[in-house]
């Protein structure tokens, strides 16, 4: 194989764990998942359609703590499904990951203080169980994904530009629940909106 081949093949798939690690923690902390699932391009960037908190809302009630702790376990899970499969690998989207992590602990404790970085430490060691307890559902969804054959952008499309090439592999969310059925996981499916799409994950 052509070395460039070579590494967009690896980057393809280290992409497809991270988006699948991402969609099989979200499904395990009963996260609802959107109907457009999660997907990849041949560049290696990549989508998880999930309902997950995002930055800039202040309000602090338990239930707001609750959903930040379990937005930053999810968001953790990408990176690392990532590095489990190819920890060599570098990429935006585990910079995007932890600037989304940084700034929902933000909402919560001054920047990088002993709480902050308490906090940060137990979500993380949380999502490195989530992680390794499903495991196998991670990389059968993973396994799934890069089997997929590559079809033109925009068939599900949400509307929303989220990568700069012309194809995809991707994986709706009736489908995801059709994988993870043997694993003991039901997903939670809710309708894809504006106000519930998650920022692309891209590498």
């Amino acid at each position: 194989m052509d070395p460039l081949q070579e590494i967009d093949r690896e980057y393809q798939e280290s992409t497809a764990y991270h988006e699948a690690a991402h969609t099989i923690v979200c499904i395990a902390q009963e996260i609802p998942i959107l109907e457009f699932g999660l997907r990849i391009d041949s560049k290696g960037n990549g989508e998880s359609h999930t309902y997950r908190r995002t930055g800039g809302n202040l309000n602090n009630t338990e239930s707001d703590a609750r959903e930040r702790g379990k937005s930053v376990i999810l968001l953790f899970a990408g990176y690392l499904g990532q590095v489990k499969m190819f920890p060599e690998i570098e990429s935006e989207a585990i910079a995007n990951d932890e600037f989304q992590i940084d700034e929902l602990l933000d909402e919560i404790y001054p920047h990088e203080s002993e709480e902050w970085q308490a906090a940060k430490n137990k979500l993380r060691e949380k999502s490195e169980r989530l992680v390794a307890d499903n495991w196998p559902a991670i990389e059968t969804l993973a396994k799934a994904l890069l089997a997929k054959p590559w079809t033109p952008q925009g068939a599900r499309a949400s509307g929303v530009s989220w990568s700069d090439d012309t194809v995809e592999k991707l994986i709706d969310a009736k489908e995801v629940e059709e994988i993870v059925r043997p694993f003991r996981l039901i997903p939670i499916i809710r309708a894809d909106r504006a106000e519930t799409r998650v920022r692309p994950a891209k590498q």
